[in-house]
């Protein structure tokens, strides 16, 4: 079998190797082509045609880039949170991520100051969760939001190893 590049690594950890996630990856790394025009939707809606495509100003990796957050988003690994985000909703995405539910993290409204900002309720989380072993993070992409999901910390490092192959990062979301 060949080896996975980082699109299909970084995947496989965030979605603790869920088929359906890899089965989706799989297609975006490896079919590119197809991925873009099956789901050219997703893609309308962040700003990005075909002719985007064809004039190079969209390159392979960045669909797929884009299609690994999209598809861990469609199955509930990750989310993309405005920065402008009231707390309620914060609060109503964090506790919905598979990862929360599955690591078992709490999550309390007492803990955050409403009128903080989305990277202090980052904060807020980091502090809370340390002592489980998680943080949230945020993988970067050429947008304004944020994609946010629970890491264990000891993967926090190799996620931003594997993110820095494909030209971009994993951090804390605080720090993003």
């Amino acid at each position: 079998m060949p080896e996975k590049n980082a699109i299909e690594k970084i995947a496989k950890i965030i979605s603790n190797d869920d088929n359906d996630v890899m089965d989706d990856i799989n297609i975006c790394v490896n079919d590119t082509d197809t991925y873009f025009k099956n789901n050219i939707v997703d893609y309308d809606e962040r700003g990005i045609t075909p002719e985007d495509i064809e004039e190079g100003e969209v390159e392979e990796d960045g669909i797929r880039w884009l299609g690994m957050i999209d598809i861990l988003q469609k199955y509930g690994y990750v989310c993309e949170v405005d920065t402008s985000e009231f707390l309620e909703d914060f609060i109503d995405v964090v506790q919905d991520f598979n990862g929360t539910k599955v690591y078992n993290l709490p999550i309390n409204a007492d803990w955050f100051d409403e009128d903080a900002d989305t990277f202090e309720w980052c904060e807020v989380l980091d502090g809370n969760w340390a002592s489980e072993g998680y943080c949230i993070a945020n993988i970067e992409f050429d947008g304004d939001d944020l994609v946010l999901f629970p890491c264990p910390l000891e993967l926090l490092e190799e996620l931003n190893g594997y993110a820095k192959e494909a030209g971009y990062s994993i951090k804390h979301a605080k720090d993003a």
